[in-house]
């Protein structure tokens, strides 16, 4: 008897904590913000062209996500980047978050106000925001201030890992700056990595710029059935006047070296096997 006691007593304190932790959470979800700026008007037109994100209106009155979700519903889905930046700032005047500093950034850069749109992705990576730095690194590549969207790509790398920044400082290298072998350890430090546009990339460099057709075609072949169908490939390959003999060292290659984290093991189906 007593050990049942014990049991629904226990059951007790952990239906209690539980009760505890859900008026926490609700309490969390309940947290109101109160804006600075006016929230903007009511826009039936665009109501009935992006109504998902519309249905927020009523919470962004308190909510800056919501109020965020409805600018990126403008800039995304509407292409009106004005409307977009007036939610955007609305947002911002309850709560700055990163990743409304990150569309902000975004939005200006698409209307070319460069200036404008630095300072509001300087602002995102202040608070945290980690897909910024493409942006603001793509904004100083269309900007052709290569050497400063290197340097943030870099940045953006070592915080995110995430090995498209890598690809991307490779493509300045290679396209815009015209030096290959540097653009080659950048492609393969993102391929070494699994990087699938690298892989593309170091093939059409080795193919295109540094006369290495064996190693073009391995690159390619890698990635059949990884991103690619096997006839694609094969056509690029045959395209590019590759012989057999060649594209076949070139399936050995990336079947057999450590250099390829991504592989492909199955049959070429050339005409002569």
């Amino acid at each position: 008897m007593s050990r049942l006691i014990k049991i629904v007593l226990i059951g007790i304190v952990a239906l209690s904590f539980t009760a505890c932790e859900n008026n926490q959470t609700t309490s969390k979800k309940e947290v109101k913000y109160i804006a600075s700026l006016p929230m903007p008007e009511w826009d039936k037109e665009a109501k009935s062209r992006i109504d998902n994100y519309w249905s927020q209106w009523n919470d962004a009155k308190t909510d800056p996500s919501a109020a965020t979700k409805i600018g990126y519903a403008y800039s995304e889905e509407l292409k009106d980047y004005d409307k977009a930046i007036k939610w955007y700032k609305y947002s911002n005047s309850m709560k700055p978050t990163g990743t409304n500093s990150n569309y902000m950034c975004y939005a200006y850069q698409m209307k070319k106000d460069y200036e404008t749109a630095i300072k509001w992705c300087k602002n995102a990576i202040d608070l945290g925001n980690k897909e910024v730095y493409t942006n603001l690194g793509d904004m100083y590549f269309n900007m052709k201030k290569y050497d400063k969207s290197i340097a943030v790509y870099e940045e953006g790398y070592k915080k995110t890992k995430n090995t498209d920044l890598l690809t991307n400082i490779a493509y300045i290298y290679d396209e815009k700056k015209k030096n290959y072998k540097t653009a080659e350890e950048w492609y393969k430090k993102a391929s070494t990595k699994g990087n699938m546009k690298a892989y593309q990339g170091l093939s059409y460099l080795y193919f295109s710029k540094l006369d290495k057709k064996i190693k073009s075609s391995a690159y390619a072949i890698a990635l059949i059935e990884n991103k690619y169908s096997k006839n694609s490939v094969i056509k690029i390959l045959k395209e590019r006047n590759f012989s057999n003999e060649t594209i076949k060292k070139g399936y050995e290659l990336q079947l057999n070296s450590d250099e390829f984290p991504i592989k492909y093991k199955g049959k070429l189906g050339l005409d002569d096997e």
